[in-house]
């Protein structure tokens, strides 16, 4: 059994888009339909469909393809790691995973990264999909560091970090997570299409054990080290209208944002400052103001308040890992660039 579903007459003959993989099935195999229960009401058809879900999960092996399974289940639904993966390590890079309904239905095996070879490190992006609460084995909670000891290596030694993944001079993609194999081989498909090459695949933790390896220890710079003094009128963290009140504020300071980033567009940079602290203090919380306060000051070559504004962006979005981690790559960046500027005397 690979899917349980409900419905009204032929329903059943028909194609699902959203049950792609029950569909993939069946086109593979020669497949038949059971019915359970006919003649319901959507209330009993819906309570069968759980107690039924609910049975297999709970009494057999089978794999199902249901997206959403009933919450007291013994096994989970078709999708996680399969068991054949290799088990998640510290400083130990996974492997491109196979999901359970995969290597049951397809064959479909697990993949390791690609062994790095330096020459394959002049421009890679980085890749923070599938960055889920599993890399903390990986990297013993302790992610940031990993990542801007990597850069920093990468950097001083006159390789270069891009941000897009089919840019004609890529020549490797380094994952911080890991992804199922099969969207492994989608992307290399389009690297062949758009790049008429495939690119190398490295895991962060292997790119950092080489360049330790190679070059040693590397100097991390911090906010300490450089006498971070961001002059601003912007107001304390507490004294913003509308703190608890999401909607309210985005009612209220949407507009000044929208004004703000016009003239920022515009090159009129300091009115576009102002109209920022009046979206902020409005309570206006999106990532598109710390964005454009970033991208503002960064054009203003005034790293001190870029650095305060991108720390405040990954005090308040807690929430959205992908975007802290954006965050925190343009932190370093800006931290980079604070530290020449003070080389130079300010200029």
């Amino acid at each position: 059994m690979f899917y349980v579903g409900k419905g009204r007459g032929d329903r059943y003959k028909a194609f699902h888009e959203r049950a792609y993989e029950a569909e993939k099935i069946r086109e593979m195999y020669d497949t038949d339909v059971r019915f359970v229960g006919t003649g319901l009401t959507e209330k009993e058809a819906v309570a069968l469909e759980s107690k039924e879900i609910e049975r297999i999960l709970n009494e057999t092996n089978d794999r199902l393809t249901n997206r959403i399974i009933p919450f007291f289940t013994e096994r989970d639904n078709g999708y996680g790691r399969s068991p054949n993966t290799p088990e998640l390590r510290f400083e130990t890079a996974p492997h491109f995973y196979a999901s359970e309904i995969e290597e049951h239905y397809y064959g479909t095996e697990s993949r390791p990264f690609d062994e790095v070879t330096y020459e394959n490190l002049k421009a890679v992006v980085f890749i923070t999909t599938n960055m889920r609460d599993e890399i903390d084995t990986i990297y013993g909670g302790n992610l940031g560091q990993y990542k801007k000891e990597t850069e920093a290596l990468l950097t001083a030694h006159g390789n270069r970090i891009l941000k897009t993944k089919y840019a004609k001079s890529v020549t490797a993609w380094i994952y911080i997570g890991d992804d199922y194999v099969t969207n492994y081989e989608l992307d290399q498909k389009q690297a062949l299409e758009r790049l008429g090459r495939n690119v190398a695949v490295y895991h962060l933790i292997d790119v950092w054990k080489l360049l330790r390896e190679k070059f040693g220890d590397v100097e991390i710079v911090t906010e300490e080290d450089l006498l971070i003094q961001p002059v601003h009128s912007r107001v304390s963290m507490n004294k913003i209208k509308n703190l608890h009140n999401w909607e309210k504020g985005f009612d209220n300071g949407h507009p000044h944002w929208e004004k703000g980033d016009k003239e920022r567009k515009a090159g009129h940079l300091k009115r576009a400052i102002e109209l920022f602290d009046k979206a902020r203090y409005n309570g206006y919380d999106a990532p598109a103001l710390y964005n454009s306060y970033a991208m503002t000051y960064r054009k203003l070559k005034d790293y001190d308040n870029e650095i305060a504004i991108l720390d405040e962006a990954i005090t308040r979005g807690q929430a959205d890992k992908v975007k802290i981690m954006k965050w925190k790559e343009r932190l370093s960046k800006a931290m980079e660039l604070k530290r020449k500027q003070m080389k130079n005397g300010g200029k």
